[in-house]
Formats: C-alpha cells, structure tokens, sequence
C-alpha cells in the first residue's frame, strides 16, 4: 500500500495550519475563545480483507487539538498517532505457483496516524450545552510490517471528508457529557505493497476510489475549576470503522516475467478504546 505522497501530505499540513491561525487569529482579534487539549488512548485495532488476511492487536496513541470559536463557527485542528504489535494472520504463497499456500501466523508492527481539520456552525446553544454540525478535511495514513521472511510492508493513506455532530450536555455544574457522530467519505486512497521485498521487479500502487468511515466518541468532561485549576479531565471512550471498496488494478513482474495483476481487495478497519486526557 502506499503513503500519501509527500507532497500531497506538505499541502495538506499547510492548507490545515493556514486555515487554522487566520481563524484564530480573527478569533483572538474579537476577544474569543480558544482551546487546546491532548490525551492518551489505548484499545484493539483490527484490520481484514475476507478469505485473504487480517491484522488484529492491542494499539496505544496519544491525540492533540486546538480550536477557535468565534459567535456561531468553530474551527479545530486535531491530530494523533497510534501504533502496537499486532497479530498476523493469512497466507504463505508460492511465487512459482501461487495457487499453493500454507497458513502463516506472525506479528507485525503497525502504526497510524491521522490529520483533521473541522469547520463546525452551531445548530443549538444555551447555558446547559450545544450542538455544533460541520465538516471539513482529514487524513488517515497507516504503515504495517510483517515479520516473517515472505511478508512486505505496506502502506495505505486515506483523504477523506468528514461530516459531523458534535454534541455536549451539562448535567452539573462541574461536569458534562459529549458526543461526536462522524461520517467520513472516502476522497481519494493510496496505496503501497512492497513487492520488492519478496523478490519483485517492481512495488506496486493502487488507488482507490469507493469508501466511507463511520467515527463515534462519547466521554464525560470533569471541569477543575472548583479545585483552583483552569481546564477540565476528559473520559472517552471512541469506535472508528473504515469498509474501502477494491482498488485499481496493476501488474507485477519477477525477474522481467509477467507474474499477474493484482489489487487491494475490498477490506475493512475497526479501532475501538478509552481515551484520558486534559482540556483547557
């Protein structure tokens, strides 16, 4: 599979950053507010494309936003990074004859991470909560190694654009509930199978086109005020799911012969956890 190209990936960061200081500096030019916050996450990561191969495991990560709002528009900027051991499980093939297989069984080391941008208006708002509707622009980009002598690296990137809900409710002075409902439509995926590492002329690279994410997250907000500090502990817990349709299809070569076409077949991603974190 295939990293996002680093140039794509430098015009993304920078239309993100852009974006982000020219509303916070309008934000701040009014007086408005500003917020900036960071956690830690750990739970299970599993990976699958049917009948060929999976990848499941614990992961760990750590996430970090900054936000300005400013009347009835937020503008957020979030990123994080996961990574873990995780287990392999597929198939050992032939190159000579790729119709004979035996089972394989090992680890990989996988990480991910991810760059969103939100533009959020308010739906609803008084003293006891809101209810922000947005989308914006988002990046998911992950990396897995098999450790066995027949595996490859490989790479997949995903653009994507997210539409939200994002909902909070006080039910005290002190403490708060929040949920965010994202549907993520896939823009454009890349992708990279390091064939060279098992011998091939050539990695291959494939798109894809056909794709959409659903993210849900729910926590409880612990304001610190009363305590004499600024900010508040934040408890959540998230569920993310990927289903990405099959890829564009290309050609693989071993030693200058024609060894098939091949693609990134339909697969599917699942992240779920709990997450710590302070806000202020």
């Amino acid at each position: 599979m295939m990293r996002i190209p680093s140039f794509l990936w430098s015009r993304f960061c920078a239309i993100c950053c852009i974006v982000l200081v020219c509303a916070a500096g309008y934000a701040q030019a009014k007086e408005r507010w500003f917020g900036f916050g960071i956690s830690l996450s750990g739970g299970y990561y599993g990976y699958e494309e049917p009948r060929v191969m999976s990848i499941s495991g614990a992961m760990y990560g750590v996430s970090g936003h900054v936000s300005a709002t400013h009347q009835r528009f937020s503008h957020r900027l979030s990123a994080s990074y996961f990574s873990g051991i995780t287990r392999y499980e597929g198939s050992e093939c032939s190159v000579a004859n790729p119709l004979i297989c035996t089972p394989l069984r090992t680890n990989s080391q996988d990480s991910y991470y991810t760059l969103e941008y939100r533009l959020g208006a308010l739906v609803y708002g008084d003293r006891g909560g809101f209810v922000y509707a947005g989308l914006g622009l988002g990046l998911w980009d992950l990396h897995n190694s098999i450790s066995a002598s027949s595996g490859y690296d490989r790479e997949q990137s995903y653009v994507y654009l997210p539409l939200f809900l994002h909902a909070q409710y006080a039910i005290s002075q002190n403490m708060s509930l929040y949920g965010i409902l994202t549907y993520q439509h896939l823009l454009r995926g890349y992708n990279t199978s390091h064939f060279r590492d098992i011998g091939f002329d050539n990695d291959l690279f494939f798109t894809q086109d056909r794709g959409y994410g659903v993210r849900l997250e729910l926590g409880l907000k612990r304001d610190l005020r009363s305590y004499g500090y600024y900010g508040a502990i934040v408890f959540g817990a998230y569920v993310q799911y990927w289903n990405i349709a099959d890829s564009s299809t290309h050609s693989a070569y071993r030693n200058g012969a024609f060894q098939g076409l091949y693609h990134e077949p339909h697969n599917s991603t699942q992240a779920m956890g709990v997450s710590v974190g302070y806000e202020f």
